[in-house]
């Protein structure tokens, strides 16, 4: 007999068919479902006429943000891979595949709606005691990094120093080539050369992966930020205080 558990990825159901079974009774999923369920969703129906395809149910698209919203998730695109991998949102949508394009169209069509019912979500969680609400104030400042504003690299400026660096080598191979006496310091400015051609190609693939044009060559995290007068070189640094009620 083996002593291995039962394991079949191909299996019918990965999960009990039972979404409450697996998370839980209390999970935040069901909340929201139950108050979209008590909401009146008259407004939200309105705004619909007649013609044109068929639509997702407004309680689906309003439920399905409103979790969306309560765990952080504020990218359509990243909400709609989400439905496809995150149980409580699979439950949410009744296993519907919604696209970006619904998510963002439903969250254009009733920002407001989704606002004011956003807002009395939350009433009703701090009236049955599951949370609080209160006030963030959030500050920042600009930080200069230690590092030289003019030791970056660009695309540009990386292909015009690797075009100098193959001029000068071969012109001091040229002349190691002309004399006999073959001068030590040629020798090691030659080396010193190839060794920053061969570092090209990762500099270069340092700075695409970064995603930014201007990237500094001691710092990678710091960035060109604006600020008065012009741009610094540096961090931004964020304070956050709250004072729940």
């Amino acid at each position: 007999m083996s002593r291995y558990l039962p394991y079949s990825p191909e299996q019918a159901y990965l999960l009990p068919p039972s979404v409450e079974e697996e998370l839980g009774s209390d999970h935040l999923c069901f909340f929201i479902r139950k108050v979209v369920t008590e909401l009146d969703l008259s407004g939200f129906e309105r705004s619909y006429s007649a013609e044109g395809g068929p639509l997702y149910a407004p309680e689906l698209m309003l439920g399905v943000w409103l979790y969306a919203y309560a765990i952080g998730i504020t990218s359509a695109r990243l909400l709609s891979r989400r439905l496809g991998e995150d149980l409580p949102l699979r439950y949410l949508a009744g296993g519907a595949r919604v696209d970006n394009w619904a998510l963002s169209a439903f969250r254009r069509r009733h920002a407001v709606g989704l606002n004011d019912t956003f807002t009395q979500v939350l009433e009703m969680a701090r009236g049955l005691g599951l949370g609080k609400l209160g006030r963030v104030a959030i500050d920042a400042t600009r930080v200069k990094a230690n590092a030289s504003r003019d030791r970056v690299d660009t695309e540009q400026l990386l292909r015009n120093e690797r075009a100098k660096l193959r001029r000068n080598v071969r012109r001091w191979q040229q002349a190691c080539d002309g004399d006999d006496s073959e001068p030590a310091g040629l020798r090691v400015a030659i080396e010193q050369a190839e060794r920053k051609l061969a570092e090209m190609p990762r500099r270069l693939q340092r700075l695409r992966k970064s995603g930014l044009k201007k990237l500094s060559r001691t710092d990678e995290e710091a960035r060109f930020l604006r600020k008065r007068g012009g741009f610094e070189l540096g961090y931004t640094a964020e304070i956050a205080m709250s004072a729940t009620t």
